[in-house]
């Protein structure tokens, strides 16, 4: 049972729009926050709506690189039991460096009336995580780097006024943390009875380590999208992104500190009963889904220089209701002593219930062309959270957002476009003072656990995660597209 919620603790996912994703792709999408549906005009067109391929022109490819970072600082406080503040932790930031993101596609119609085709790679915004190994999160989160890759072919075909798009994506995911559980000497390590950990116990010697490596190369899935343009001054688009079903691989590895109690004596009968060696699974596999995804946009053009979408997207959260680790095979090696004398095996499916809420977001931008060379983009955005007040944490920042965004595009000799985009989004800051996010602590009586072979027990211990959370994420992209033959 120790190393199984050393595993659950691992899995805890950091953040990537609501939840896990903060910002869309690419970079013109970015500079109108993501109002991009209806009027997506170059290859990002994949991610937001396949169908709105048919407002492509021209064979072309594109390269984007984007810099994202999320800025976290978290004040912990501890309350009594009269929940009035007892203890106020040093702040803790986000030190991890910005996620350096690519993106590319290419596309061409090949001679065929009313059809496009593209193939392409983009990354949804996901942030790294860092912060110190002896803080006010080492309980939460230390390390984590999650990496999420979509890539494949789409194509959209236009009959009158109706476009139909499809796309078949390749997707890769990878996930790497670590943090910290307590292993404590029960408040009365020798009454048979398995209660707490006392107050004021030592990270020093109590604490163990755990760290998670997770990878899914090959996951199959798409999305599908329609284009309206009944007139010449308006476009309607929707598209939908089924939920992704990830089977990951990986490896998990618990080690107890250096200075554990259990590894060098208790100080009192000297019982050496854990080997300090490493307990190591190679062959883990971590089941988890992530959410369906819809997007709607209405874009207008009241003069033919300007273009204003407006656009909706529906995030149904409710649908990754948990975490699942199966193929657990963990040894916590026992040194042989009469109190402990068996190695403790761990073979039982680990269940991590996530809890997580739909979400929504509104969407308003545009673009405007002042001349034939430079167009000139903007936008701005809301967001509600996919995570409850009372279970955000360090690892998983999210909350109400909103954001402003802009950038431009400058058209050289009408065949290569640069842009620019910028979104800065603003995350409510949260006064947290329900968590029920605690320290998970492993209490040990010895004579419970070794005389009468009961179980260790995994208990709650006191949250970890009240306090003041204030959050923002920077983003900015540029990008390339080079254009060829002639137009349609």
């Amino acid at each position: 049972m120790l190393l199984a919620i050393a595993i659950a603790l691992a899995l805890a996912p950091s953040a990537q729009a609501a939840g896990y994703y903060f910002t869309d792709t690419g970079t013109r999408g970015m500079a109108r926050a993501g109002a991009f549906i209806a009027g997506a005009d170059d290859l990002s067109a994949q991610y937001y709506n396949p169908a709105a391929l048919m407002n492509l022109d021209r064979p072309q490819v594109y390269v984007n690189y984007t810099m994202f970072h999320q800025n976290v600082e978290f004040t912990r406080v501890d309350l009594d039991e009269n929940g009035d503040v007892s203890k106020t932790w040093d702040p803790i930031k986000n030190g991890a460096a910005p996620m350096q993101i690519p993106a590319l596609g290419v596309g061409h119609n090949f001679g065929l009336p009313n059809t496009y085709f593209a193939f392409g790679m983009w990354t949804p915004m996901a942030p790294s995580m860092s912060y110190p190994e002896d803080g006010a999160s080492s309980y939460t989160i230390i390390d984590s780097l999650t990496w999420q890759i979509w890539g494949g072919p789409s194509v959209a075909v236009r009959a009158d006024w109706l476009s139909i798009g499809v796309g078949v994506h390749w997707t890769l995911v990878r996930a790497e943390q670590s943090l910290n559980l307590m292993v404590c000497k029960d408040e009365d390590e020798f009454d048979s009875e398995i209660g707490s950990c006392p107050e004021g116990t030592s990270a020093e010697e109590n604490d163990l380590s755990a760290q998670l490596k997770m990878y899914d190369p090959a996951r199959i899935t798409g999305n599908v999208g329609i284009l309206a343009k009944p007139t010449k001054w308006i476009s309607i688009g929707a598209s939908v992104l089924p939920p992704l079903r990830v089977k990951g691989k990986g490896s998990l590895e618990v080690q107890l500190a250096e200075d554990h109690w259990l590894v060098e004596g208790d100080g009192e009968n000297n019982a050496n009963l854990i080997s300090g060696d490493p307990a190591i699974d190679d062959d883990i596999t971590v089941l988890l889904t992530m959410p369906w995804i819809v997007r709607m946009g209405v874009a207008v053009r009241p003069i033919p220089s300007v273009e204003i979408e407006a656009a909706a997207v529906y995030q149904n959260w409710r649908t990754a209701e948990e975490i699942r680790v199966t193929d657990v095979n963990l040894v916590l090696a026992s040194t042989g002593s009469p109190i402990l004398p068996d190695d403790q095996e761990i073979t039982d499916d680990v269940v991590l219930p996530q809890g997580y809420q739909d979400a929504w977001s509104l969407r308003l931008g545009g673009d405007a062309d002042l001349s034939d060379v430079f167009t000139v983009r903007a936008g701005g955005y809301y967001e509600t959270s996919a995570i409850p007040t009372e279970a955000l944490s360090v690892s998983l920042v999210d909350g109400p957002k909103w954001g402003v965004a802009a950038g431009m595009s400058a058209m050289i000799k009408d065949r290569l476009s640069i842009d620019a985009g910028f979104i800065q989004s603003f995350i409510k800051t949260q006064e947290i003072r329900d968590s029920i996010v605690y320290r998970i602590e492993v209490p040990v009586d010895l004579v419970a656990v070794g005389f009468n072979g009961e179980p260790l027990e995994v208990k709650n211990g006191p949250a970890v995660g009240n306090g003041t959370m204030k959050s923002s994420v920077t983003t900015g992209s540029v990008g390339i597209t080079y254009l060829w033959g002639q137009a349609r």
